[in-house]
């Protein structure tokens, strides 16, 4: 299971890497330099600035990565096969066991479908929880 964890992370770091480095580099730098003249310490920066700027980036990159990570397979059937028993088997992975290896396509559709439904919520919670604060 640290293998698929430590690939995957590998795998979608940059991109969160980028989202992150592209919110601070927004920032406004009038509000810092205030804020540091009004006696803020770097925590009380960070709390009051910086994670309130980040808070977008942040859903973004959950929404996405949540969507992909949702469809992880291949590196769990080359890396684990689902093992030992079930400890890295995901909604994909079993999709494909029910399908595949125990020929069983009622519960791997019905598994398809949740996890259609799953991403889609998902979505929706994250685009709203984006959209309430570009009025701001």
């Amino acid at each position: 299971l640290f293998s698929v964890i430590v690939m995957v992370s590998w795998q979608w770091l940059p991109f969160a890497t980028l989202i992150f480095m592209t919110a601070l580099q927004s920032m406004n730098h009038e509000q810092l330099e205030a804020s540091r003249m009004d006696g803020a310490n770097y925590l009380q920066q960070l709390r009051y600035l910086y994670v309130p700027h980040l808070g977008r980036s942040v859903a973004v990159v959950v929404m996405i990565e949540l969507i992909f990570l949702l469809s992880i397979f291949a590196e769990i059937y080359t890396t684990t096969a689902g093992g030992p028993g079930d400890a890295s088997t995901n909604v994909t992975f079993l999709i494909f066991k029910q399908a595949l290896l125990n020929f069983d396509a009622g519960v791997a559709s019905a598994g398809a479908l949740f996890a259609v439904v799953l991403a889609n919520i998902a979505a929706v919670f994250f685009i709203r929880m984006v959209g309430k604060n570009l009025d701001k």
